[in-house]
């Protein structure tokens, strides 16, 4: 588990306290950000239920129409744990995701 000390004095201080409370938050964004990724794709509107009912996600998805030529496609894009993104991948390929792209995540702050 991990512990942050601070200095009485330091902590005494106003200032320097919110820099502390800072680091907290972001040292809280690293840990919560192990384990998970980001995952992107796009998604024929036509295929987009059958995609989200296999999606976990933090809260939602994210869905996006994407602009030019391909316009009967949406992006969509969500935080998944790592753990189980190699089962997930050819889900998300047989309900018509395409374009997968899986990324690191350095910090979640909430």
């Amino acid at each position: 588990s991990t512990v942050l000390i601070a200095n009485p004095n330091t902590w005494a201080n106003e200032e320097k306290r919110q820099c502390v409370n800072d680091l907290v938050t972001l040292l809280l964004g690293v840990l919560d950000a192990r384990g998970r990724v980001l995952m992107k794709m796009n998604v024929a509107k036509a295929n987009l239920e059958k995609v989200l009912q296999v999606l976990p996600a933090m809260k939602a998805p994210t869905v996006s129409q994407l602009v030019g030529g391909e316009t009967e496609y949406l992006a969509v894009e969500t935080v998944v744990d790592k753990s189980g993104i190699n089962l997930l991948i050819p889900r998300l390929k047989k309900a018509g995701a395409e374009d997968i792209i899986e990324l690191p995540i350095s910090k979640i702050i909430k």
